[in-house]
């Protein structure tokens, strides 16, 4: 009643499922029964269109976000960029953090750069710019390379300034960018 097997391609999704209407690659004619569609090769021997290999690689500008009403608890590593819009306690090591307005973080983070309109809490080294903004609070032991807070934004604690050689490295080992050459204005005649 149907088409040899050798004829009919079966479809897999990633969970090894087979769907009965697959396409016949030679005839473009649907399977008519699960009978016609040949069984999924084991894993590994072939690779299946449409999907990727399974590779545990860290993707470039990882990324997450801790939504409004998430409390997380730990430590958050390979991580570029983390972005708090709910509650997190945890050690951090990353490019940027950013704590939204009514996002809380708690604990200490060793960033590039960081933005913070809501409250941190802690201890936070930033080798590169610190910007509190209008609603940011930020209190504990702090060590920025610059500084940027806004009318509104308040800073408490151990404040201190990093001098940055020029060698610097970000706080996930890649080369820092170099600070910028102080620029001299000739006084007008």
């Amino acid at each position: 009643m149907g088409a040899p097997d050798s004829q009919v391609a079966a479809k897999a999704d990633p969970h090894g499922k087979t769907e009965m209407n697959d396409v016949d690659q030679t005839t473009g004619t649907p399977a008519r029964s699960l009978d016609e569609v040949p069984p999924v090769p084991p894993s590994g021997t072939v690779q299946r269109r449409g999907t990727k290999p399974n590779r545990a690689t860290r993707s470039v500008g990882a990324r997450m976000t801790v939504g409004p009403g998430i409390k997380l608890k730990g430590e958050v590593s390979y991580c570029d960029t983390l972005v708090v819009e709910g509650t997190v306690e945890a050690t951090l090591t990353s490019e940027v953090l950013e704590v939204a307005e009514g996002g809380t973080y708690t604990g200490s983070a060793t960033v590039t750069d960081a933005e913070v309109h809501g409250r941190f809490e802690g201890e936070l080294a930033v080798t590169g710019v610190l910007q509190i903004r209008s609603t940011g609070h930020v209190t504990g032991t702090i060590k920025y390379g610059r500084i940027e807070v806004e009318s509104g934004g308040e800073i408490a604690g151990t404040i201190t300034r990093n001098e940055s050689p020029n060698t610097a490295t970000t706080p996930l080992g890649r080369p820092a960018e170099p600070a910028a050459a102080p620029v001299r204005r000739a006084a007008a005649s």
